[in-house]
């Protein structure tokens, strides 16, 4: 026996099931108790929480400290051009970017705003359209379950990243430069918001069924509130598995195309036209500077391997991916365990 509760009672190891975690929190008065219990013993959670946080307050940060000349990343041909160009050291602690002389610290700075902007605008509106989309479809079958069912079967069978480049090469001609990213942002958006709502529908069938959804029902609970209040709650946490996936799709379209861009040639000038970025050398982007330094840096010999040039801008990646696989994999547990509603 371990644990206290909020009745004063020892709570047993095994997994409590839903009448007992409904008994405990109606006894207690509060779900603070049982919640907090799942916090301790989900550590996942504290330290992608933590990263992310870390994240975060380095953004704002550097928003803060550069304000407008965000994206305006310092040049200096004189360090560029010196092969191989000058590694991590006390002036520059991850070395320099070769052809621009970009301090790669301070390049990773810059973008960690601009990443976190488009991650968020991206992942944000697909997760929010998916999650609502899904459990009213799972709750209310209709021609909305039709129409979410449609989606989910048209967009899973072409990866999302090939779809999203498709569709921004159709528009791209008619969009100006500066709102590239923009449009890029809501392509994405719109072609993943299906891969949430597929699994947040079958888990809203699940809860639209349970004792506690008929018992509401049959007291006279409306159709939107028992939405609200039970089915979309217990019900969002499956497309959390998908968010950790996405951030890697974007950052593979934001790296793959401008790394093949490095090339040259014709071939090398249609790669680079596929990246909403406004520049691919000079504007502070973290896949754009993985996809830089890997073309510049990497070598087969290693006196001429400039290795911090793809190898910071790759950690900051996956770091970020880390942070945020971390802390949906740790908030999933907490609502997998039992229902907090």
């Amino acid at each position: 026996m371990s644990g206290g509760s909020p009745t004063g009672l020892l709570l047993p190891e095994r997994e409590l099931t839903d009448a007992e975690q409904d008994a405990l929190w109606e006894g207690g008065g509060h779900r603070g108790g049982v919640l907090a219990q799942r916090l301790r013993a989900t550590p996942s959670i504290w330290i992608g929480a933590g990263l992310l946080l870390a994240y975060v307050v380095a953004g704002v940060a550097a928003a803060i400290a550069y304000g407008g000349s965000l994206t305006d990343m310092r040049l200096n041909l004189y360090l560029g051009e010196q092969l191989p160009p000058p590694g991590p050291s006390p002036a520059h602690p991850f070395g320099v970017m070769g052809g621009t002389g970009v301090d790669i610290l301070d390049a990773i700075l810059r973008a960690t705003p601009v990443d976190l902007a488009l991650l968020a605008g991206i992942l944000g509106s697909a997760l929010l359209a998916g999650v609502l989309l899904g459990a009213y479809a799972g709750y209310d079958a209709g021609l909305l379950d039709d129409f979410v069912t449609a989606a989910g079967d048209i967009v899973s069978s072409v990866p999302p990243f090939f779809l999203v480049l498709v569709l921004f090469l159709g528009i791209q001609q008619f969009v100006p430069p500066g709102e590239a990213v923009v449009e890029f942002g809501a392509l994405f958006a719109i072609v993943l918001w299906p891969y949430y709502a597929r699994p947040v529908r079958a888990r809203a069938q699940q809860v639209a069924r349970e004792t506690y959804v008929d018992s509401a029902r049959a007291s006279g609970a409306s159709g939107r509130w028992l939405m609200l209040r039970h089915v979309l709650p217990n019900s969002f946490y499956p497309a959390l598995a998908q968010v950790p996936v996405d951030v890697y799709n974007v950052f593979f379209v934001m790296t793959v195309f401008p790394f093949l861009g490095c090339f040259g040639g014709g071939a090398g000038h249609f790669y680079t036209t596929l990246t909403p970025l406004p520049s691919t050398s000079t504007y502070p982007e973290w896949g754009s500077l993985l996809a830089t330094g890997a073309c510049q840096g990497w070598s087969f010999l290693a006196e001429l391997n400039s290795w911090w040039m793809y190898t910071f801008p790759a950690l900051a990646i996956l770091g970020f991916g880390l942070a945020i696989g971390l802390t949906c994999d740790g908030v999933e547990k907490i609502l997998r365990a039992g229902r907090l509603s």
